[in-house]
């Protein structure tokens, strides 16, 4: 198991989360086999029955089909690496199949909605900057959590509005703040660093943030270390919870939300797809299906013979 992790990480490029939940997925699926067997579970034991036997529990256990699929991907990646380790003679997961995987709208807020949300964030105490900081950049920006996470205080230019960031695969990508991202942010680092706005998005900001070590990271948490997916995840829903009444709450909603918005006030598709670092159109294509739907609804509202 530690070799394959390793594997994920190392050859594969996989990012932590996902290999958190390669890992979840696989101990999840070894201690279904010792249920069946009675036994510590071998590789070798392992056969195309027994995979289905385990994603038929899940069935019954009310695993939604998206969930299976991941599981499945997760088994499939597993005995592919004991196949090409020689650790298997054969790999039972060929001719396994995943679940269909319908398309869901993703869940975004109202324009309304964020403004109320920046709004109320008080900006009397560091923490309260540091929240408005993390709501600003992941609504202005439209980047992943994993990558605010992964941003170094030198990875900022605020004089010309720009943040690094690294993505999936380890793909950098260069992406525009708005100016209220770039107050957020330059707010945030001056009462931080206890110096003033203008250091930062000046003429100075550049060397001033250039020159911080590179493994500083721009946001953080206790003790002034990296902050963690968890805090990250308990700002956004603290505040989206005052302003907003949605099926979820996660950091990806003000992805979503900020791809919405983009395509509602006509922005290029292919230019979003560049924001948001996608690999295929296809995957930004989703958004469309939420701005066409309302642009129905205004015309049925607002033309004579809608």
């Amino acid at each position: 198991m530690k070799d394959y992790l390793l594997y994920l990480g190392l050859e594969k490029r996989k990012s932590e989360a996902t290999i958190r939940a390669y890992e979840s997925d696989i101990i999840q699926f070894v201690q279904f086999l010792e249920e069946q067997f009675g036994k510590k579970a071998e590789v070798n034991d392992v056969d195309y029955l027994s995979i289905r036997a385990f994603l038929g529990e899940l069935s019954r256990n009310g695993y939604l089909s998206r969930s299976i699929a991941r599981k499945v991907a997760s088994i499939k990646s597993f005995f592919s690496f004991c196949k090409k380790r020689g650790l298997i003679e054969a790999d039972p997961t060929i001719g396994l199949s995943s679940p269909k995987i319908g398309k869901s709208l993703p869940v975004f807020a109202t324009k309304e909605a964020v403004e109320t949300m920046m709004s109320i964030v008080p900006l009397d105490t560091e923490k309260g900057l540091r929240d408005r900081a993390v709501l600003e950049i992941l609504y202005g920006t439209g980047i992943r959590l994993a990558e605010l996470i992964g941003c170094n205080v030198s990875s900022c230019d605020l004089r010309r509005g720009l943040i690094k960031v690294v993505g999936k695969r380890n793909k950098e990508r260069i992406v525009p703040m708005g100016d209220s991202a770039v107050r957020a942010v330059a707010s945030y680092l001056a009462y931080r660093f206890g110096v003033s706005e203008d250091v930062l998005t000046g003429g100075d900001g550049i060397p001033f943030l250039a020159e911080k070590d590179e493994t500083q990271p721009l946001i953080t948490g206790r003790a002034g270390r990296r902050i963690s997916r968890r805090t990250v995840q308990r700002i956004v829903r603290k505040y989206l919870e005052k302003t907003s009444i949605l099926s979820k709450m996660s950091p990806h909603v003000l992805r979503h939300t900020f791809a919405t918005h983009l395509l509602d006030a006509g922005a290029d598709l292919r230019a979003v797809q560049e924001l948001l670092g996608h690999v295929n159109l296809s995957t930004t294509q989703i958004y469309t299906h939420i701005t066409s739907r309302r642009l129905r609804e205004v015309y049925d509202k607002a033309h004579p013979r809608a």
